[in-house]
């Protein structure tokens, strides 16, 4: 009985100190998404002149703005729960505004496009309201459950243009639409859906070859399973934060087929 409550008092304390351990590192983690968040603003307010392509690029604007852009960026979707944080208590229009360019940018959940605003800035709390709604109902979560039924099972191997509007709703789940993704492609080899996964893991230039010539390239399922593969596996330490979401893109890298 001795050994037993002597192995079971150790157990007891293995388990608290990786819960430490987990705790710890979700701190130094938030601090360093704060950290690369506050230079990022910084350098957006200290150079006004400078308009939205200049804030989530990497390769125009002077090397302050470059630099703040590239240390925030590669956190990648990992730093979605913090967005979500900022978005949920940010009262100034313009930097709302910016979080919600930011979101598409790191973790391609675009909520403005084809959402019928003529204005995005001023339809950004807007926005930032239904968001933060979809986030708190599991909708992100549960995302294959709910693109299942905005997206029926059909086959759509044959087409030879995408039309991007198609893609509207689907771009809203950003990355938490890869699995439901995946398993299009794999089963229907799915043209639409892979041109979504193009644009929401930010290939925005082979996204806009894509949609105009989908019978001319990435042909097969096998290629562009090749492709979301390699992505997987290139990025699946950005999204480690995101619990179920990294095992689905983890299996993805690791699938054999």
């Amino acid at each position: 009985m001795r050994y037993l409550l002597v192995g079971i008092g150790l157990l007891c304390v293995a388990v608290l100190g990786l819960a430490m351990n987990s705790t710890q590192s979700l701190r130094d983690s938030d601090s360093a998404y704060e950290e690369a968040y506050k230079k990022w603003s910084d350098a957006i307010d200290s150079n006004p002149n400078l308009g939205e392509p200049f804030w989530t690029r990497t390769d125009i604007g002077p090397a302050e703005m470059r630099n703040a852009t590239g240390a925030l960026l590669s956190f990648g979707p990992n730093l979605t729960p913090f967005l979500v944080k900022h978005l949920r208590t940010e009262t100034d229009p313009l930097r709302l505004y910016r979080l919600v360019l930011l979101l598409n940018a790191v973790s391609g959940i675009n909520l403005y496009y084809e959402s019928g605003a003529e204005n995005f800035y001023a339809a950004s709390p807007k926005f930032r309201d239904q968001f933060i709604h979809d986030w708190d109902s599991q909708k992100y979560s549960n995302a294959t459950q709910f693109l299942t039924t905005l997206y029926p099972d059909e086959n759509d191997d044959t087409l030879t243009r995408i039309d991007p509007r198609n893609l509207a709703q689907i771009r809203r789940f950003g990355v938490y639409a890869i699995p439901f993704i995946t398993e299009r492609v794999k089963n229907r080899n799915s043209r639409r859906l892979f041109a979504a996964f193009l644009i929401i893991t930010g290939n925005s230039d082979l996204y806009a070859q894509y949609i105009e010539n989908a019978s001319g390239f990435f042909i097969g399922r096998d290629h562009k399973l090749s492709l979301m593969k390699s992505w997987a596996r290139e990025n699946g330490s950005k999204l480690d934060k995101l619990q179920s979401l990294h095992d689905r893109v983890r299996d993805l890298a690791n699938d054999p087929d």
